[in-house]
């Protein structure tokens, strides 16, 4: 087959990505958890099984039975031994100067650092004291990621101007790793959070206004009259939905089974609290598996038109336009149609099936100026691209929740 030499370049830049980057590092693609292995079951065997799961990072959580010195670099040892890293969780963070410098080099050197956890959701009036530790820490460890992760816009009034540009403001948008933001979309009701789109097309829009790259939490267990536990389809919708508004760094939450959060009650997520694998365990291996390898081509283009098409016009979302240069055969097709990088000598466009239950054939009509099509495929992990003629009109078939990449010249 003959690529143009446009294609040809992404296709050598995609390759040196993989081989030349330094795993899981702040300029690749990567998957992390939210709450490891409790500190009684640190150990070779939880931590192979992350390794196993395709996740790049964890993230340790604030609180006194893991929140020391030693305890950190027995987690950081374990993860370089199974190939990942570990985002670590100190009070001296939180001291002076000197207490912030005597964490970061009881760090910095350990080749399985991550980053630093400084806090989880602050709230306006904490801005300032987050923004300046991170700053801080950036000052320190310039290619280590601190960790601080926004509020969803259902708890914030005025929450894209008064919270999320607010808090790229505050830490400056040249020092920010990620804009950061949870959301989980499985309402114990059986719906879809109502506010879930329309979150992460505010995430999206903020990132490409100032030049950032954002990261999302994803659902991945259930909260009693909360949030339903998922299924496997709908971690695979949650996981796409999120690289369809451009999403570079997905972290699952939680990975563990917590039993010790207060007035929450959580069912089991993907290892249970008894340190043993639930019947998530396998499908999410696999999915991240096969994200990684999508999610390495995408990282370096940004999400600039994402449509939803269909019946349902959820909230906070733009409909495909009507005249649309790539468009479903049949307008009733529930999907989202995101454009990448927005060029005239090609176009990679994402498509996601918005059923959660259902695999789905959709049917696209596309502009005659586009000659050729070129699949992302993925087998096993790897991607395999396969580029032929177009005329006008192609086919594809869709699990639930699942996207697929193409790219248009």
């Amino acid at each position: 087959m003959r690529l143009t030499s446009k294609h040809t370049a992404a296709i050598l830049a995609f390759w040196l990505t993989i081989c030349f980057s330094p795993k899981g590092s702040a300029q690749e693609f990567s998957i992390g958890v939210f709450w490891p292995p409790v500190w009684e079951h640190t150990n070779d065997q939880q931590y192979q099984w992350i390794k196993e799961a395709h996740i790049d990072f964890i993230e340790n959580v604030k609180n006194a039975k893991m929140f020391t010195e030693s305890h950190n670099k027995k987690m950081l040892d374990l993860a370089h031994k199974y190939g990942f890293k570990v985002s670590v969780a100190d009070p001296r963070i939180y001291g002076t100067d000197e207490e912030i410098k005597a964490a970061v080099q009881a760090y910095k050197n350990h080749p399985a650092l991550e980053g630093y956890y400084i806090k989880d959701e602050p709230d306006s009036t904490e801005f300032d004291w987050a923004a300046t530790i991170y700053q801080k820490l950036i000052d320190l460890d310039h290619d280590r990621v601190p960790h601080v992760n926004l509020f969803p816009n259902f708890v914030i009034p005025s929450y894209e101007t008064n919270h999320v540009e607010r808090w790229v403001q505050k830490v400056g948008p040249q020092h920010l790793k990620y804009l950061t933001f949870d959301q989980y979309p499985f309402m114990v009701n059986g719906y879809i959070r109502p506010t879930y789109f329309e979150n992460l097309e505010i995430v999206r829009r903020v990132g490409l206004k100032y030049s950032v790259k954002t990261s999302a939490y994803l659902q991945s267990v259930g909260i009693i009259d909360a949030y339903r536990r998922p299924s496997a389809s709908e971690l695979r919708y949650n996981i796409f939905t999120a690289l369809a508004y451009g999403i570079k760094r997905p972290v699952w939450f939680t990975y563990w089974t917590p039993t010790d959060a207060g007035k929450e009650i959580f069912a089991d997520a993907i290892i249970d609290p008894h340190g043993r694998k639930t019947d998530l365990y396998v499908p999410f291996s696999a999915l991240n598996r096969h994200v990684k390898a999508i999610g390495q081509v995408l990282y370096n283009l940004d999400a600039t038109e994402v449509y939803h098409s269909g019946e349902e016009q959820p909230l906070g979302t733009q409909a495909l336009p009507q005249n649309y240069w790539i468009k479903p055969t049949s307008r009733t097709d529930n999907m989202i149609i995101t454009h990448f990088n927005k060029g005239k000598s090609g176009s990679y466009v994402f498509i996601v099936n918005k059923s959660l239950t259902v695999t789905k054939s959709f049917t696209f009509h596309v502009d005659k100026r586009y000659k050729h099509i070129t699949h992302y495929e993925v087998d096993s992990g790897v991607i395999a691209i396969r580029k032929e003629p177009i005329d006008s009109d192609f086919s594809d078939t869709f699990l639930p929740g699942e996207g697929r990449l193409y790219y248009f010249n």
